[in-house]
């Protein structure tokens, strides 16, 4: 079986995660920390980087991309990339945009409220926490606004790579007490509850809570 390291509170780990939940991919989740010196895993990441991975046939790769890149070569199974060569385009620049700005965004406040408390027992810094909230998020959340319609997911009906990177960066909010305000944002707050209603977040969100509560063993 496939072994994935990483934890599952890392963003990018939960990309990782939710793209094999969504193709039912078997794997192993060995909890691996950032620039943990494990042998196995440096071979898979000689940069220290989470997500790392190594398949059944023994090669090992890193970046959440790349992972879910190989696991759309290997499974048909509801396919993350859309079919149509302007939809797909669409994915890969939403999924980028979601890896660095909205990821930057949202971690920043992440950062701030849970693995700085809890992992590394850093204080929170307040000032910083305003800056966040008056200033990076309102901006990626008006470009999110701007892109989504009444169509349930980013890019027509069907859950795409887009939905499950944009998707990873609300978990995040919803760890650190963030709700989107349904009264600026309406379309990216009913898209929000959509997303983390669906079984493969809750089931995240449950996984990821489990390991913020008790830390890694």
């Amino acid at each position: 079986m496939s072994i994935l390291y990483g934890v599952s509170p890392s963003p990018f780990v939960r990309k990782a995660m939710l793209a094999h939940a969504h193709k039912n991919v078997p794997y192993e989740l060995k909890v691996t920390m950032p620039n943990s010196e494990d042998e196995e895993f440096r071979q898979a990441s000689p940069t220290g980087k989470v997500p790392a991975y190594k398949t059944d046939d023994g090669v090992g790769f890193a970046d959440s991309s790349v992972i879910v890149a190989y696991l759309e070569r290997i499974s048909t199974n509801h396919s993350l990339y859309p079919e149509k060569a302007s939809d797909y385009a669409q994915a890969l620049w939403l999924e980028e945009w979601g890896d660095s700005e909205l990821m930057a965004a949202t971690g920043a406040l992440y950062f701030q409220r849970v693995i700085g408390p809890i992992f590394i027992k850093q204080e929170t810094d307040l000032s910083r926490v305003d800056e966040i909230l008056t200033e990076l998020l309102p901006k990626v959340f008006n470009l999110l606004e701007s892109r989504l319609s009444d169509e349930n997911w980013l890019i027509g009906d069907n859950l795409s790579i887009a939905d499950i990177t944009i998707g990873s960066c609300l978990i995040s909010l919803l760890h650190a007490d963030y709700q989107v305000e349904q009264s600026r944002w309406p379309k990216l707050y009913s898209y929000n509850e959509r997303f983390l209603a669906l079984p493969i977040a809750q089931a995240q969100i449950a996984n990821e809570k489990n390991m913020i509560n008790n830390g890694p063993s």
